[in-house]
């Protein structure tokens, strides 16, 4: 169940596979090795042409890599759920679910090599399935099935993204999306049976970042469509990295690209 949950979560926010284009590579990760990224925190290692975060339980693990100075790019790779999200069986039975999984664009002064709840000044584009009974009474913008866009001023300092947009077209004071209700809204109704296509295979990920206007771009698998975010592009000009991050969930990473999207 949890592994269809996850990939479900991916998928709604993940992307379509891209066909090559004529876009300049900036950078290439074949993962053969660990050369070009740097681990915070998690258990991190190279094995058959993947990047794994091995750990289920780290709560805040992150690897960072170096981005090119480009005004607009394109971040692709794929990600796979290989394990973790929940406690015990009986959690799994019951249920009760708490993982996530995100990317850090326009990361500033990330501190290289140390675990830490924020990366430098950034955004976090977050996916989180929590469903414990705690998190409903006392944080109720985290539970369940959401899309969040965090904003990291620092290691210590990062939260949910609260912005005159987010109340006009969301209709709520922060960054933090429920997916099913949103889907009811729109009138869709997923089933597991929908899904099932995916489950085992690694789920393609395109994210566009523009430093010119601060506009973010997440592509739907489902469609050709595009998810907008307008951030402070002033945040993403200065950012000279990239992080993955996993929380209580271990994933695997393939096929890492940053492109030129000018």
């Amino acid at each position: 169940m949890l592994r269809k949950v996850l990939c479900l979560t991916v998928i709604l926010l993940g992307v379509s596979v891209a066909l090559a284009s004529a876009q300049s590579v900036l950078v290439m990760s074949d993962f053969n090795d660990m050369e070009g990224w740097t681990p915070a925190s998690g258990d991190w290692e190279v094995d058959g042409n993947r990047l794994h975060q091995r750990s289920s339980s780290a709560l805040m693990a992150r690897v960072d890599h170096e981005i090119p100075d480009e005004t607009v790019y394109e971040i692709r790779f794929n990600v796979r759920y290989e394990d973790g999200g929940y406690k015990s069986e009986q959690d799994l039975v019951n249920q009760i679910f708490h993982a996530g999984f995100g990317v850090h664009v326009g990361l500033a002064n990330p501190l290289l090599g140390v675990e830490s709840w924020g990366a430098g000044e950034s955004y976090l584009l977050w996916l989180n399935l929590d469903t414990r009974g705690q998190t409903a009474e006392q944080y109720p913008d985290h539970f369940g099935l959401r899309a969040q866009v965090y904003e990291s001023q620092g290691p210590v300092q990062m939260d949910l993204v609260t912005a005159d947009w987010v109340e006009r077209e969301l209709g709520s004071e922060k960054l933090s999306i429920d997916i099913p209700a949103a889907l009811r809204a729109a009138g869709i109704h997923l089933a597991i049976s929908d899904v099932e296509p995916y489950l085992g295979h690694e789920i393609p990920m395109r994210i566009q970042v523009n430093n010119r206007t601060g506009t973010v771009r997440v592509a739907d698998p489902t469609a050709s469509v595009w998810y907008r975010l307008p951030l402070d592009a002033n945040v993403l000009r200065a950012g000279d990295y990239l992080a993955l991050r996993t929380n209580s969930l271990s994933v695997s990473f393939g096929d890492f690209r940053i492109v030129s999207a000018n």
